[in-house]
């Protein structure tokens, strides 16, 4: 009696457990938030205090909100907007693109100046790191929205260099240690923990690298990574998470645990598995704190832990949107036309993603930078 008991037990478990489909998000409306992907001069420059739909737009790139706000970096300047304002407008706060020639300088922050911004991240006491793949640094900004808001350099190349040579930044090399003696290959993407360690891909040597909290910002390598082409690094209850394209044309989702190095692929395939027909083009990672959401092609896809894909929004779209489809109107999730070339400066990356309170943000570039708002519960 007790054994039958058991097995009908788990026949009920079995038969109510949800399908991998019903664990992502359903994505119902998307419309314009912020720039226009139809302006004709994307060197045309945004002005401090404008609106998000005003033009020139601003160069949209990695997005990370912050309570209310959601910062934006786009490359040489980062700028913030209060998504509770009635008006939200566009601030820079720190940096300032240089016209001519590259500059790495910390300081101030509307005095700083940076190569290339690639990527952002919060860290527990409201400071902001982040990593310039041009100028090979690892920086911090703290204080960012108060008036001690101050940039400083914290691995890699951390001298002042009023004239930096893209193609040959200072502390170029594979060799760990205390902050300003480390050697990286061009940082790309950083993420940060719960403890204040700042996570970071060594594009050059293809390593996951962090840096210490502690008074030497000590660097440190976690782990070789597979051979790929890394576009995002996110984390998620104590784990670290990068989407990638191989040589192989395979899409990647790699978890790696930071104690042990050990990388788990959540999820490895060509087009198909990742719901698209076109090349493989994986780009951009956020999470909702379950799953994550990342991009092929035009659609955009949730990923669970499990490594089961499921397409959420957008269509098949590989050129420019349909004549007679309108960039500015909302649009059924399902029907959006996600609009993407590719960004040469930012190491071929084509979308940022972040999520906030049951909406996905896709950063993105038509003819000029863009933010599509999708809403996701």
């Amino acid at each position: 009696m007790s054994r039958s008991r058991i097995i009908v037990g788990l026949t009920c478990v079995a038969l109510m457990a949800p399908a991998a489909s019903a664990l992502a998000p359903k994505c119902t409306t998307g419309e314009l938030f912020a720039g226009a992907p139809d302006y004709p001069d994307p060197a045309d420059r945004a002005e401090d205090g404008q609106g998000l739909l005003d033009v020139p737009p601003l160069g949209f790139r990695s997005l990370l909100p912050i309570g209310d706000k959601l910062v934006i970096s786009t490359g040489s300047e980062i700028w913030v907007t209060d998504l509770k304002a009635a008006t939200p407008t566009l601030d820079r706060i720190v940096g300032h693109e240089v016209a001519s020639g590259h500059q790495s300088m910390p300081g101030k922050c509307l005095a700083a100046r940076f190569g290339s911004i690639n990527g952002i991240a919060l860290l527990p006491d409201g400071s902001i790191a982040g990593a310039d793949q041009v100028a090979n640094t690892i920086f911090l900004v703290t204080d960012p929205f108060g008036p001690n808001c101050t940039v400083s350099f914290i691995a890699g190349a951390t001298a002042p260099e009023p004239s930096l040579n893209p193609g040959h930044p200072a502390n170029i090399g594979d060799s760990d240690g205390r902050g300003a003696n480390a050697l990286l290959g061009g940082p790309n993407w950083i993420a940060a923990l719960d403890d204040g360690v700042i996570y970071f891909i060594d594009g050059g040597y293809g390593k996951l690298k962090r840096v210490l909290p502690d008074a030497d910002h000590t660097v440190e390598t976690v782990a070789k990574l597979p051979d790929a082409n890394y576009f995002d690094l996110v984390a998620l209850k104590g784990k670290l998470y990068a989407v990638a394209n191989t040589n192989a044309s395979e899409g990647l989702l790699i978890e790696i645990d930071p104690a042990s190095g050990e990388i788990r692929e959540v999820q490895r395939g060509r087009a198909a598995t990742w719901q698209s027909g076109g090349a493989i083009n994986l780009s951009g990672l956020a999470t909702d704190g379950k799953g994550f959401f990342t991009t092929q092609s035009g659609k955009v896809l949730y990923v669970t832990l499990k490594g089961d894909v499921k397409a959420i929004a957008g269509t098949d779209l590989i050129s420019e949107p349909s004549a007679d489809y309108d960039l500015r109107a909302p649009h059924p999730a399902g029907e959006l036309q996600l609009w993407s070339t590719r960004r040469v400066s930012t190491a071929g990356a084509n979308i940022f993603l972040a999520y906030r309170d049951g909406q996905l943000y896709f950063s993105a570039m038509g003819t000029a930078p863009y933010v599509e708002r999708i809403d996701c519960k």
